[in-house]
């Protein structure tokens, strides 16, 4: 499962190898200075937006790759109903990444300058 991990230049997305093939998409790292917030929420799932394209979709079930709505992009490490982390972003090729908690991480933070 997705795992978000703090670095000194950013947070990582980081995929395992399947969710890479069924995501269309590698791991990435997102600037710090692109992320606006990281809210935790109870139900992942009634966050998605859009349409799937591309990536691997089943609806209530997974949601893996890039969702696109009114010229927006945002990208989807979604399992079922389930807790995670909504990061909203400005000024990267992403509007909000998705990532479900499955390992019951903290709530990711900038490390300290």
């Amino acid at each position: 499962m997705a795992k978000l991990i703090s670095l000194l230049k950013g947070l990582q997305v980081a995929l395992t190898p399947q969710e890479a093939i069924f995501g269309l998409k590698k791991s990435f790292t997102i600037p710090w200075i692109q992320i606006v917030n990281i809210a935790e929420v109870t139900d992942l799932w009634v966050h998605i937006r859009g349409i799937r394209a591309p990536g691997t979709g089943f609806p209530g079930v997974i949601m893996l790759g890039t969702t696109r709505y009114q010229g927006k992009k945002d990208f989807n490490a979604v399992y079922g109903h389930k807790p995670g982390f909504v990061i909203s972003l400005t000024g990267g090729p992403y509007t909000r990444v998705l990532v479900t908690n499955m390992q019951n991480q903290p709530k990711p933070e900038a490390p300290a300058s």
